[in-house]
């Protein structure tokens, strides 16, 4: 298979066994019906469709009970369903259904996963499980693409396939050249438009950055393609960039590791000046202190109460911009003969609109 686990380029994707992809859907009746259908998202026809091993029942009405049942069990863990696929290269050997079987068993016994539906369709398995055990207690999802990936490399060798590079995730020098994979509606947008936003964005920081690593100008340079960059501080200190384009905002998270602040630096950007300066803005004089009583409110859960005190806030944020308003026109007005003021401070604020 093309390994994309977690945003992967597909060029630099290793043909090998992986994870295409660990999503947690809501409900288990549309994922589960999905999957046994004989038809694709596409509306192409599967080359087979088989349930090769489950501990929840094979039809697919016993399924989606039995997972409904299980989750009664946990009634606050509202995403407690997995849906994973793993394949394998189309030149890798050619397994069988026993081997599909053994592979999705023992993914989910790594995984601790103990409700679960294998599904075999042509050269992959599907499986959807769920978090919650029968006595209750909830595997632990911390950390799962991690664990997924470390336990697929030794099921290849397990199972004599060709190994996988590692992603991002555990090897962490492709962090730095981690891009996230295309969504479907990317996929669409490429075969319309022939480049997708988050495509253009990366290709235009890449390009800029190798002609002017220092930020001042990186910042000129995107600008003229439409893009503005923002550098931010959050509370704990911690630094980093996100890049606005028609109206949205992309950062690591959308555009992939390789384009964090940090990993930026380290392909050669040179950051200039303190950073983030306006997290640190003073309180405008228009902000309003809500008091213990604001607390009280919103424990005890009355809703009419909460209306009015909310309308009272925005009447008096309205009557404190005003006022701020007035003494700014005041402030800046010719001065009188009576009036010995000087000239403004430097620290004024804005106007408000």
């Amino acid at each position: 298979m093309i390994y994309m686990p977690f945003g992967l380029p597909f060029s630099e994707a290793g043909p090998a066994m992986g994870i295409a992809k660990i999503s947690r859907p809501r409900r288990a009746a549309s994922t589960v019906r999905y999957l046994l259908r004989p038809l694709d998202h596409a509306g192409r026809e599967r080359g087979q469709v088989a349930v090769v091993g489950s501990t929840i029942g094979k039809r697919p009405d016993t399924a989606i009970k039995f997972l409904g049942e299980v989750a009664k069990l946990r009634p606050r863990l509202k995403r407690h369903l997995y849906h994973v696929s793993i394949s394998v290269s189309l030149n890798d050997r050619e397994l069988s259904r026993t081997e599909w079987a053994a592979i999705g068993r023992a993914w989910c016994e790594g995984m601790q996963i103990e409700n679960y539906m294998i599904v075999l369709h042509d050269a992959h398995i599907h499986i959807i499980g769920s978090r919650i055990r029968l006595d209750g207690t909830a595997v632990s999802d911390t950390f799962d693409y991690r664990r997924s990936e470390l336990l697929l490399r030794k099921i290849e060798t397990q199972f004599g396939l060709a190994p996988t590079p590692s992603s991002h995730v555990v090897d962490k020098a492709r962090q730095l050249t981690h891009q996230r994979a295309r969504s479907l509606k990317e996929l669409h947008a490429v075969r319309r438009d022939g480049i997708s936003h988050k495509d253009l964005i990366r290709t235009s920081i890449d390009e800029a950055l190798a002609k002017t690593p220092d930020e001042a100008q990186l910042r000129t340079v995107l600008a003229e393609a439409g893009i503005d960059m923002m550098i931010e501080q959050a509370a704990d200190g911690t630094t980093y960039v996100h890049f606005w384009f028609r109206g949205r905002q992309y950062g690591q998270r959308s555009l992939g590791q390789g384009y964090s602040l940090t990993n930026l630096a380290k392909k050669g950007l040179q950051l200039s000046g303190p950073q983030g300066a306006f997290a640190h803005v003073p309180r405008p004089p228009w902000a309003i202190d809500q008091g213990p009583e604001s607390k009280e409110l919103r424990l005890a859960g009355n809703h009419e109460e909460a209306v009015r005190r909310v309308r009272e806030f925005g009447r008096e944020a309205h009557q404190a911009i005003e006022r701020y308003r007035a003494r700014n026109i005041t402030k800046n007005a010719p001065p009188g003969p009576d009036d010995g003021s000087g000239p403004e401070p430097d620290d004024e604020f804005p106007d408000v609109t």
